[in-house]
């Protein structure tokens, strides 16, 4: 009987964990960050740049399912940036303005630079990054 029970009763599906990706500006300058990762839905890498954190403020700028993501983050300015040069794991193409769109390969289009960015993959629930001078 506790067969046919077991049979009779699936179980649910496993959900992705989701991982809350959370700056914190340990700074006395405001902060802009920028986020590439892959959404599910689309499967293609997505840029989100630019959020701003207030100085001593913390945000969260981001919830997905946990995988690899890359950040880059500098200080109003463009005085100070993280990661330092010695982390960057990939670079990426970043315009002046807030937006969120498909990462393309190649040559950056004009009013664009190319920047530095840190990739990690964060174990699922809150993931902060404290971003010091």
């Amino acid at each position: 009987m506790a067969a046919a029970y077991a049979w009779a009763c699936p179980v649910a599906a496993q959900q992705p964990q989701q991982t809350e990706i959370v700056f914190c500006n340990k700074t006395g300058s405001k902060i802009f960050t920028a986020l590439a990762h892959v959404p599910p839905n689309t499967g293609k890498w997505t840029l989100t740049a630019w959020q701003t954190l207030p100085a001593g403020g913390c945000k969260s700028v981001a919830r997905w399912n946990t995988g690899l993501f890359y950040y880059y983050a500098e200080k109003e300015g463009r005085t100070f940036h993280w990661p330092g040069q010695a982390g960057v794991d990939k670079t990426f193409c970043v315009p002046s303005r807030a937006i969120t769109r498909e990462i393309v390969g190649g040559t950056c289009p004009a009013g664009e630079r190319n920047v530095g960015f840190k990739g990690t993959v964060p174990n699922p629930g809150k993931y902060t990054i404290n971003l010091t001078s």
